[in-house]
């Protein structure tokens, strides 16, 4: 196994200022509006009288569609190309939220979730597949990028958790409507890349002559996606991906749902979250110079753990507000910072003509994780309590980054 040193590839020679904000922009919204849903859903299902294991399956059903075409989606953006698939995802980000308010059941906003988790995760992979596809994979323009999405996701949960407090929940869903009008917007600007091919079957002129069913999923690009694992800087990207998770899913799970149960506001929840976005923007502006003195492998790695860490204990901080906001700091720093070099090994280990596929196939992982955890968690919490599911969950994925750390400085390490 091998991984290719991200910070030693040349800088993309002309990236399209135009292009390249409308990038930036349309993440900004995507991953801002994917955040604000995750503070939201769970206060308006305990506001609902939901139990634990209903919070939990809710939260996880909005990952089950990218589960399963998370892959799918990424060809079509290759096939297509990924400036025509987004702008019809933006418009379902536009118009699901506005369901939500009469949508009180445990099944309607289970459906629901399924529905937007599908549109808000291919509208972040997309915008992630067009930067690759600008950037060459270059880490400091990934950068970039990386920090334009944690300026949404920073400002996402501090403008909602405010709204939520002061209007409620239907303000609440129409501000999160408003932000996927603004993702369509940024998508609009952006120019479409001429995308590579490699044989005629892909080109747009055959996709478009197959009508309906050049838009179906396909095995082969499922195949594909199976290949492009086998490469060993994509497989060690997958796991990584996976134990990268964990703290999302925490977080999306029973960390609102705790803070709020000691009596936190909204508005500090939000405060709090977006603290953790903001450290995550500066630390991806970090990921370019620290690449140069640590192995790009080790950095995602040890990033990942410390993340882990730093959510898995607060039930011990929970009742000091200086130690909550640390601690969200220093969590956020270290996903921020791993994040551009993940996507760099990503991209930069398959060719332009797979970004999307490649995207989705992180993708796919990325959502299973989102399934798995949170309802592990709504079971562990049912049993024996969210405090419980706190440790339990923080000592499994950082006994797993132990193992993977064993596993690359054996195979990574002596090559």
């Amino acid at each position: 196994m091998s991984i290719k040193d991200t910070h030693s590839s040349p800088p993309p020679e002309s990236v399209p200022r135009r292009a390249a904000y409308a990038a930036y922009g349309a993440g900004l919204f995507a991953n801002g509006q994917w955040d604000m849903l995750g503070l939201v859903v769970p206060l308006y299902a305990v506001l609902h009288g939901m139990s634990p294991i209903e919070i939990g399956l809710i939260v996880s059903a909005r990952s089950i569609l990218p589960t399963l075409f998370s892959i799918h989606g990424g060809a079509l953006m290759d096939r297509f190309g990924t400036r025509r698939v987004m702008l019809w995802v933006a418009v379902a980000m536009a118009a699901l939220p506005l369901i939500y308010p009469v949508s009180g059941a445990f099944a309607a906003l289970f459906l629901l979730q399924i529905l937007s988790g599908l549109a808000v995760s291919l509208a972040m992979g997309g915008t992630q597949t067009l930067i690759n596809q600008l950037s060459g994979g270059h880490t400091a323009e990934l950068a970039r990028f990386s920090f334009a999405t944690r300026v949404g996701t920073f400002g996402g949960p501090i403008i909602i958790g405010a709204v939520w407090d002061g209007f409620g929940a239907e303000a609440s869903f129409l501000c999160i409507a408003a932000w996927g009008v603004c993702t369509l917007a940024t998508v609009l600007l952006a120019p479409e890349p001429e995308p590579e091919h490699d044989g005629d079957e892909d080109s747009p002129a055959a996709a478009h002559a197959g009508g309906v069913r050049s838009v179906l999923p396909r095995w082969s690009d499922y195949t594909r996606a199976a290949a492009l694992a086998a490469i060993p800087a994509v497989g060690l990207v997958l796991v990584l991906t996976f134990l990268r998770n964990g703290p999302g899913a925490i977080q999306a799970t029973f960390y609102v749902v705790y803070l709020n149960g000691i009596g936190v506001t909204g508005t500090m929840i939000g405060v709090l979250l977006g603290v953790s976005e903001l450290c995550g923007g500066i630390g991806a502006l970090l990921a370019g110079p620290v690449v140069r003195f640590i192995r790009p492998h080790w950095v995602v790695l040890i990033c990942i753990a410390g993340a882990i860490l730093f959510i898995a204990i607060t039930p011990i901080i929970g009742q000091v507000t200086v130690l909550l906001l640390a601690a969200a700091a220093l969590r956020g720093g270290a996903q921020g910072l791993n994040q551009p070099v993940l996507f760099s090994i990503l991209s930069q280990g398959v060719g332009r003509s797979a970004q999307g596929i490649a995207v989705g196939l992180r993708n796919t992982v990325n959502r299973l994780a989102s399934i798995i955890l949170p309802i592990v968690m709504g079971g562990v919490a049912s049993l024996w309590g969210i405090d419980a599911s706190f440790y339990l969950a923080g000592a499994l994925l950082l006994g797993l980054c132990a193992l993977l750390a064993a596993v690359i400085r054996r195979k990574v390490i002596r090559d």
